[in-house]
């Protein structure tokens, strides 16, 4: 399962001392045990990115077990150009999510920034035929968490961790 993980998710999903883990400790497992990884990518979300300072050693070693997928980060930023003058509205504040759904194909987003999910998902964002982006925001959305929301050009993506590589990130989980 391809991810994007919304900054304002990072301590639910990667903090395993956060109180909102519980509801988002199935994101962390299945990048951790199953096929999972993070996707990301444009100006925006790596500035977001920077400004999480805790995390930034966490994402580095699931770049290093090769769990995080990059989408090219200037068409990320073209889209989310062309999306800022498509939709004038202040609820949209996130108009680089759906530039990276968009250019990565990612399928899935965890956030909870419930005002922006009407933009992100509108179909006039997207190309005929395209797969419009779910929300995980809760363990109730557990259900989405399965190889089938991984676009068939991101499966060289998906892989699994050794257990080692595996206990060494989680562990790390205790520190966020």
């Amino acid at each position: 399962m391809a991810i994007i993980v919304d900054t304002n998710c990072f301590a639910r999903v990667f903090s395993r001392t956060n109180k909102e883990h519980p509801e988002f400790a199935p994101v962390l497992d299945w990048i951790l045990y199953g096929k999972g990884f993070l996707v990301y990518g444009g100006s925006k979300y790596i500035q977001e990115l920077n400004e999480c300072k805790k995390y930034l050693r966490f994402i580095r070693l699931l770049k290093d077990a090769k769990k995080v997928y990059i989408c090219d980060c200037d068409k990320v930023d073209d889209l989310q150009a062309k999306y800022e003058r498509m939709i004038d509205n202040p609820d949209f504040d996130d108009p680089h999510l759906p530039a990276i759904v968009r250019v990565s194909k990612c399928r899935l987003i965890c956030s909870m920034d419930f005002r922006s999910v009407p933009f992100v998902t509108s179909r006039e964002l997207y190309p005929k035929r395209f797969h419009l982006p779910h929300y995980y925001s809760s363990s109730r959305d557990v259900w989405l968490l399965t190889d089938a929301n991984i676009d068939p050009s991101l499966k060289n993506y998906s892989r699994q961790l050794n257990k080692e590589v595996r206990d060494t990130i989680y562990r790390y989980t205790d520190k966020l």
